[in-house]
């Protein structure tokens, strides 16, 4: 995606002659859909438990959100609606969104997942998270609330953290290189603010990411049959004398499904009084029930960051014409 970026392009499937010209190019898939089109809306019990031992790696995709996130801003810029650069950099925000959304969503199974988890949690803090001992807080109800749902959507559970990497002894060298973290996202990335780094073509292709949008309708419908089968699942497991776990392994991956194909709601934009707004709408709803649910935190905590992290993109892709609100969520934290 990036020059100067040891790790290459975000899209690995994006095809180059070897004498350095351009070749055919694949459109950049939504993320989300990448992780679980491999699912269908009626899966078997075997494929759910697949699905949830699947995990993808956490820390990559930790990377490429961060990649995006980066490069939507130095392209914001001075972008105008609507040419090439302001389609370019909504498309990157909604798929650094997206990465984001498998980190948060998907449990935390390993260390790895955890620092994962941390390190794009520290990456994306929001404005106002650095208060230091002794500051009066400055920060108004809706403020704190999104701190809190960043943090809830990002939880870790500390028991699954070792202690960070040892601190150089007096005798040691190489001290402008020495980990901070066991894993650094500010490490693995280029700075993020600076000159543009994408080129033109790259700019163009990343605008024709916008009509890989989802169909609304299908994502809609996908969350509320992942959640019934979910909550039949989880009962069905509590009675099962033989089998119990793999039927909560099961339950799991539905719940991942459901949730992730609700991140894909919340964060795409949708123009007013369209049948996407309709369906941002029902969503709500659907989430808010949920919440006397057994659902993971994280998992609920998620869509509810994504839904109004994912404004900004938004309202750059059609400023006034697109829904951008704050729904009445019901409290979780």
């Amino acid at each position: 995606m990036i020059r100067n970026d040891s790790r290459g392009p975000l899209a690995p499937h994006d095809n180059a002659h070897s004498n350095g010209q351009d070749g055919p190019t694949e459109p950049i898939r939504d993320p989300l859909t990448a992780v679980a089109e491999s699912i269908s809306d009626d899966p078997s019990v075997s494929e759910l438990i697949a699905f949830r031992r699947s995990t993808p790696d956490l820390q990559a995709v930790a990377i490429d959100a961060k990649r995006c996130g980066d490069e939507a801003r130095r392209l914001l810029i001075g972008s105008h609606h609507p040419d090439p650069r302001n389609r370019a950099w909504v498309a990157l925000a909604i798929a650094g969104l997206s990465c984001g959304a498998i980190v948060a969503i998907w449990p935390c199974d390993t260390v790895h997942d955890a620092h994962a988890k941390m390190a794009l949690a520290e990456a994306s803090v929001l404005h106002g998270d650095d208060a230091e001992r002794g500051e009066a807080a400055t920060l108004d109800a809706a403020g704190a609330t999104r701190i809190r749902l960043q943090r809830a959507a990002y939880a870790v559970d500390p028991l699954i953290v070792p202690p960070g990497p040892a601190a150089p002894s007096q005798e040691d060298r190489g001290l402008a290189q020495w980990p901070i973290r066991h894993f650094d996202l500010v490490d693995l990335s280029p700075p993020s603010a600076g000159d543009v780094l994408l080129s033109p073509r790259e700019i163009a292709r990343w605008g024709l990411f916008l009509k890989a949008e989802p169909p609304f309708g299908d994502r809609l419908a996908r969350v509320e049959q992942m959640f019934a089968i979910a909550d039949r699942l989880r009962v069905l497991a509590r009675q099962a004398e033989d089998g119990a776990r793999e039927l909560r392994w099961a339950c799991e991956g539905a719940l991942i499904l459901a949730y992730m194909a609700a991140a894909q709601i919340a964060i795409w934009p949708a123009l007013k009084h369209s049948p996407e707004a309709q369906a941002k709408e029902r969503l709500v709803t659907v989430v808010n029930a949920r919440a006397s649910r057994g659902d993971p935190a994280h998992m609920q905590a998620a869509v509810r960051h994504l839904y109004t992290e994912a404004a900004w993109p938004a309202h750059g892709w059609r400023p006034t014409a697109t829904v951008v609100n704050e729904p009445d969520w019901i409290p979780i934290v």
